[in-house]
C-alpha cells in the first residue's frame, strides 16, 4: 500500500534528525509532487543532510549538489561545455550528466547568490523542468529540487520570479529541547551519507511514473474548490488592510501548483479525492517574510473551520423559501390595523433621563415628575415611598420622597388627593390574529416537509462525509493530527445549522397550526 510504504520511508529518513520531521516529510512530498522546497535557516541546522538523504527514498537516484557564490559559473552548475561538439560538430553544448540536468534529486545552498545566467535557466527547469542545452531542448528528470538559504532573497534585485518557483517554504532551526540535543550530540560519526532506507522500500522509476497519473486522476472535490476560492478571497481582503510592501502575493501558477500539492498528499494518504486535512499544507506555500508564517497559519485554519463544509450544503435556497412561508404566514394569519390610544407622557432632562408629569402635585399649577421606573413601584392600596422632583428649564432635580400610592394607570393619591399624571393620545399598531383557510395550511405544510426533508438529506450527506473523512484525520502523512480539531468544529457547526434550521422551520409550522387548534 503507497500510504504504509511512504510512511516507513519518512520514518527511515527521518532517523537521527530530531526536531525535523516535519521538514521531512514536506521535502518528500514537494519531491514526489515534482515541485521545489526552500529551507530558510541558519548555518549548521541539517539543510543539507536532508537534502541528501531525500535521494535515498528513489532507487538508483542521482543527486547533485552546489554551494552558490557570485562568482559561480554556469559551467558549475549546468556541467562543462563539451570541447568535441564544439570542435567536430560547430555546436555549444554542455556535458550534462553528472550536473544539475542529469539528476534526479538536486541542492542548492545559498540560492540567492546564484549569477543571473544562472537564476534564468534556473527557472525554466523549476517551472516546466526543462533545460535548454545548445539549440536542443530537454525534459529534465528531476524528482526533487531542495534549496536553502539562512536569509531572503532581497528585494529588489530581480530575485522575485526564482522565490516564486519554490512551492514550499519552511523555517528550519536548532534543536530546542534539550533531551533531543543531548540524544544528537551523543551520536557517534557523521550520517549525511547513510543510505538507511531498505532497497524494496524505495520509489523505483516506473512507480514514480505510475504515482504521477494516479495522482493527476485524484479529485478536488468541489467543497474543496470552494474553499480554496475563499481562501484566496480572504487573502486579498488582508491585503487590502495591510501596507502594500507586506502584501501577500500568490500568482494563478502557485495556486495550480498548490492545487497539485493537494492531489498528491491525498494520493500518498491512499485516497482518491483531497480532503480538508490535505488543505492545512496551503499554509507552507503562502508566506513571502517569516514573520508572516503564524498569521497565514491562522487565515488558512480560519478559514477551514469557518468555510470547510459549507460549500457541501445550500442552506441559503433553505432559508430564503422559509423566509417566504413566514411572510406569508404572517400575511394569512394576522390583521394589523391601528388605533389612537392614551398612554403616560414623556419628558427627557439634558441627559436623556425620562420623566412622567403630575399636575398639582403641591397644590394649584405645582406640577412633580416622578421616573417612570419609580412610578412602577407603586401599588394599589399601598403607600410607597418614592423620589419627586422639580423642573427647572430643562433639568430635573430631586426634591424628596414621599408616600404615594397607585388608583390607576393615569392616576395616584399624594396628600389626601387623587392626582392626574399628563397623558398622551397617539397611534399604535394592533395585530389580531385570525385562522389560515385549511387550503392555505395544507400548501404551507407540503412546503414545510419539503424543507424538512432537504435539511435531512443534507444532514445525512454531511454524516457521510463525517465517515469518510474522520478516520484520516489521526494519521496524515504531512499534516499534524492536532490539526484535525478545527475540521471537527467546522463539521458540528454546519451540522448545528441545519439542525437549528429544522427547529426554525417547525417553529413556523407550529405558528399558523395552532391557530387552527380550538
Amino acid at each position: 500500500m503507497v500510504r504504509d510504504r511512504v510512511g516507513e520511508i519518512i520514518r527511515e529518513l527521518s532517523q537521527n534528525l530530531f526536531e525535523k520531521e516535519k521538514v521531512i516529510r514536506l521535502t518528500l512530498l514537494s519531491a514526489l509532487a515534482g515541485q521545489s522546497i526552500f529551507l530558510l535557516g541558519p548555518p549548521g541546522v541539517a539543510k543539507s543532510m536532508i537534502a541528501r538523504r531525500l535521494k535515498y527514498a528513489f532507487a538508483g537516484a542521482t543527486s547533485f549538489e552546489y554551494l552558490m557564490g557570485k562568482f559561480s559559473t554556469p559551467d558549475e552548475v549546468f556541467g562543462p561545455v563539451s570541447i568535441s561538439k564544439l570542435r567536430n560538430e560547430d555546436k555549444y553544448e554542455r556535458i550534462t550528466a553528472k550536473y544539475l540536468p542529469g539528476a534526479n534529486i538536486v541542492f542548492l545552498d545559498e540560492i540567492w547568490k546564484a549569477s543571473p545566467p544562472i537564476q534564468n535557466a534556473l527557472l525554466t527547469v523549476l517551472n516546466e523542468k526543462i533545460y535548454r542545452n545548445g539549440e536542443q531542448e530537454f525534459k529534465v528528470d528531476i524528482h526533487g529540487l531542495v534549496a536553502a538559504s539562512n536569509e531572503l532573497p532581497i528585494k529588489g534585485e530581480g530575485l522575485e520570479a526564482l522565490w516564486d518557483r519554490f512551492l514550499i517554504r519552511v523555517v528550519i532551526s536548532n534543536i530546542e529541547s534539550d533531551d533531543l540535543f543531548v540524544r544528537m550530540i551523543a551520536l557517534p560519526g557523521s550520517h549525511d551519507f547513510e543510505d538507511m532506507i531498505p532497497e524494496p522500500l524505495k520509489i523505483t522509476r516506473e512507480e514514480f511514473l505510475e504515482w504521477e497519473k494516479a495522482i493527476e486522476e485524484t479529485e478536488i472535490p468541489p467543497h474543496i474548490l470552494g474553499l480554496i476560492t475563499h481562501l484566496r478571497k480572504a487573502i486579498h481582503q488582508r491585503n487590502l488592510k495591510k501596507e502594500e510592501e507586506s502584501d501577500l502575493y500568490i500568482s494563478d501558477r502557485r495556486w495550480k501548483k498548490i492545487a497539485h500539492l493537494l492531489r498528491t498528499s491525498a494520493f500518498l494518504n491512499g485516497r482518491k479525492a483531497v480532503d480538508l486535512m490535505d488543505c492545512f499544507l496551503i499554509s507552507d506555500c503562502l508566506w513571502d517574510d517569516p514573520v508572516q508564517v503564524q498569521e497565514v497559519s491562522e487565515i488558512v485554519v480560519k478559514t477551514i473551520a469557518s468555510f470547510g463544509y459549507n460549500r457541501l450544503v445550500h442552506t441559503e435556497r433553505i432559508t430564503g423559501e422559509l423566509a417566504s412561508i413566514l411572510r406569508e404566514v404572517e400575511a394569512e394569519t394576522h390583521v394589523t390595523k391601528f388605533e389612537k390610544v392614551k398612554q403616560r407622557k414623556i419628558f427627557h432632562d439634558k441627559a436623556e433621563n425620562a420623566y412622567h408629569k403630575v399636575f398639582d402635585f403641591w397644590g394649584a399649577d405645582s406640577s412633580a415628575y416622578i421616573r417612570p421606573e419609580d412610578l412602577a413601584k407603586l401599588e394599589k392600596d399601598k403607600l410607597v415611598y418614592i423620589p419627586v422632583f422639580e423642573q427647572s428649564g430643562k433639568v430635573f432635580r430631586p426634591f424628596q420622597t414621599y408616600g404615594i400610592l397607585l388608583k390607576s394607570d393615569y392616576l395616584i393619591f399624594h396628600n389626601q388627593r387623587d392626582l392626574k399624571i399628563e397623558t398622551e393620545e397617539v397611534e399604535k399598531e394592533i395585530r389580531i390574529q385570525k385562522k389560515p383557510s385549511g387550503g392555505m395550511i395544507r400548501a404551507w405544510n407540503t412546503q414545510v416537509e419539503l424543507l424538512l426533508d432537504a435539511c435531512e438529506k443534507m444532514l445525512e450527506k454531511i454524516e457521510t462525509q463525517r465517515k469518510s473523512d474522520e478516520p484520516h484525520f489521526h494519521d496524515h502523512l504531512f499534516v499534524s493530527k492536532s490539526l484535525s480539531s478545527h475540521i471537527s468544529a467546522s463539521l458540528d457547526a454546519v451540522t448545528n445549522e441545519l439542525l437549528n434550521l429544522k427547529l426554525d422551520i417547525k417553529k413556523v409550522r407550529h405558528s399558523y397550526e395552532s391557530l387552527n387548534e380550538d
